[in-house]
């Protein structure tokens, strides 16, 4: 069957290959990667949607590594002070903009003002950024973040990719460049950008954009690929027949749902699967009277009876990863010892027992004359919801727990749900980040509507009061692991599955590194066969 498929693409190849705008005819001194639609601009600030171009182009103070490892990237090193409210950052003295001109700290201040002081930008907003009250320059390559008392920032949000103040900022730019933040949407250089990272921006031309590599990036002689076209595609079919015969060399973040159309492509291409930053989980809300999950042992006989294998194949296709906390399998703080909860419907009712929640009328679980009932609440324009909720309740009733559905409209479930704290049982996806972070569990979270289910518990927060921008990583693992252990046995939440995208690469494309935020370290790919020998020379040669 799969080679049937492949027969098809090629001809549906032959009779489309005039449909991408850019020449792919040259050596494969250029890497071709396929994009499903073409971005409205380059300037990652506005952007609401994640666009790969910008990837290459533009760079943060910082950045994750494949184990969600915090490091450097524009910024060398950091430091905070005892008590945790200032976050100082020393910058690489040997950056440059695309366009000759040196980074500074000045553009970091720049950047990050648009976002917290500055009323008149129009773009998105990350509402977190709220933490930091005052951004002090103190000289070219240093500077300092000040954010309020028991603020909960996470580092993931100082690895926003910064933008060159000399051509954004209206006070010093020149020409066409001097535009009002207010009209910052239009921009001249939202589609002609100028960034610090590997590869500069080269042209726009009809259905693609051309990426050439930036030969005086400061890191050595990366990158190795000289050249990046991301041809623009209408749907996945005509994606996926470019990659079979070459046109393209990389096709990534494919969804499970993309993937189950697929053909068999790995004699001639690589699969790299990643975990998504983001799970399904059922929330307890702790908030309220004599209610029967405050039982621990209620909600681990609620997580005894679930199937996460289940879900994941009947609603994904088997591309799913299982998940017991917050934390992502493939990061570096993730405490693999930790005791997980497979279906076992016996231990379910032996809790249950314990509880002295009883078998009675019907098969359902009874304790002085009341039934063993939850309300589940979940969003109802989402499919996948409507049927984990069916599965739950299906799985459930196997150990006597009656489950009503409660399917809500999402700014209904949003303010009168979740924000008001009036549900039961929440079914919802959860953003994870990638700095691990105690925000679904603080007591300080609570109001302001992080702690979904009003959690609390006084030994997580000592544990907990570690000082995660200065101690050392044996430290913080342990931490972390404690914390983990902790939620296993209290179960405020139960995390149920990811969803694993994939990125389907020509096997000639080498160095590539998955992790649960894509693809990392793109400026070390490297491009082999064909002409790619004169790749593999120093950059310097080349000057």
């Amino acid at each position: 069957m799969y080679k049937k498929n492949i027969f098809v693409l090629v001809l549906i190849v032959v009779i489309v290959s005039g449909a991408s705008g850019c020449d792919s005819t040259e050596s494969k001194g250029c890497l071709d990667q396929a994009l499903f639609r073409e971005p409205s601009m380059l300037n990652p600030h506005l952007l609401r949607e994640d666009c790969a171009v910008t990837d290459y182009i533009f760079q943060g103070l910082v950045y994750y590594d494949e184990e969600l490892q915090l490091v450097g990237q524009l910024a060398e090193r950091w430091e905070s002070s005892p008590d945790n409210q200032e976050w100082t950052f020393f910058l690489r003295q040997d950056v440059t903009w695309h366009d000759g001109q040196p980074f500074t700290a000045a553009d970091v201040e720049f950047t990050y003002a648009l976002h917290i002081f500055d009323d008149s930008f129009t773009g998105p907003r990350d509402t977190d950024l709220a933490a930091v009250e005052a951004i002090e320059v103190l000289d070219d390559y240093s500077i300092k973040f000040i954010l309020a008392p028991d603020h909960e920032l996470s580092m993931s949000r100082l690895s926003m990719d910064i933008l060159p103040r000399h051509l954004y900022d209206p006070q010093v730019a020149l020409g066409q460049d001097k535009i009002s933040i207010g009209q910052i949407a239009k921009h001249p250089r939202n589609w002609r950008p100028v960034g610090t990272g590997p590869y500069r921006f080269s042209e726009w031309q009809n259905q693609c954009i051309i990426l050439e590599r930036y030969e005086h990036y400061y890191d050595g002689d990366l990158p190795h690929i000289k050249r990046i076209k991301f041809h623009f595609y209408p749907d996945l079919d005509t994606a996926l027949s470019d990659l079979a015969v070459g046109r393209v060399d990389l096709l990534e973040d494919l969804s499970p749902a993309q993937m189950e159309t697929v053909p068999d492509l790995s004699q001639t291409h690589e699969y790299y699967t990643y975990q998504e930053m983001g799970c399904q989980v059922m929330a307890f809300n702790f908030q309220g009277g004599a209610i029967p999950w405050r039982d621990r042992r209620v909600r681990q006989a609620v997580a005894f009876s679930i199937d996460r294998e289940k879900m994941i194949s009947d609603l994904i296709g088997g591309r799913g990863v299982p998940m017991e906390g917050m934390i992502p399998l493939d990061s570096w703080a993730y405490a693999p010892e930790i005791a997980g909860y497979t279906k076992d419907l016996a231990r379910a009712g032996q809790l249950l027992d314990q509880a002295g929640w009883l078998p009675g009328q019907g098969g359902w679980r009874y304790r002085d004359g009341k039934r063993l009932s939850f309300q589940l609440t979940f969003r109802e324009d989402y499919p996948i919801y409507q049927h984990l909720a069916a599965l739950i309740k299906e799985s459930l009733a196997l150990v006597g727990i009656e489950v009503s559905l409660d399917p809500r409209p999402w700014n209904e479930l949003l303010l009168d749900c979740v924000q008001a704290g009036d549900f039961e049982l929440l079914l919802l996806g959860l953003s994870l980040d990638p700095d691990p972070s105690v925000a679904l569990y603080s007591s300080n979270s609570i109001s302001r509507g992080m702690n979904l289910g009003g959690y609390t518990s006084s030994t997580l927060e000592s544990c907990l009061s570690i000082d995660v921008m200065t101690a050392d990583a044996e430290s913080r693992q342990r931490a972390y692991g404690a914390m983990q252990k902790l939620m296993s046995r209290d179960l405020p939440y139960i995390f149920l599955f990811s969803p694993v995208r994939t990125a389907i690469a020509s096997k000639n494309l080498k160095g590539i590194v998955p992790s649960p935020l894509g693809l990392c370290w793109r400026e070390r790919w490297r491009l082999v066969g064909d002409d790619s020998d004169s790749l593999k020379e120093p950059l310097s040669n080349e000057h």
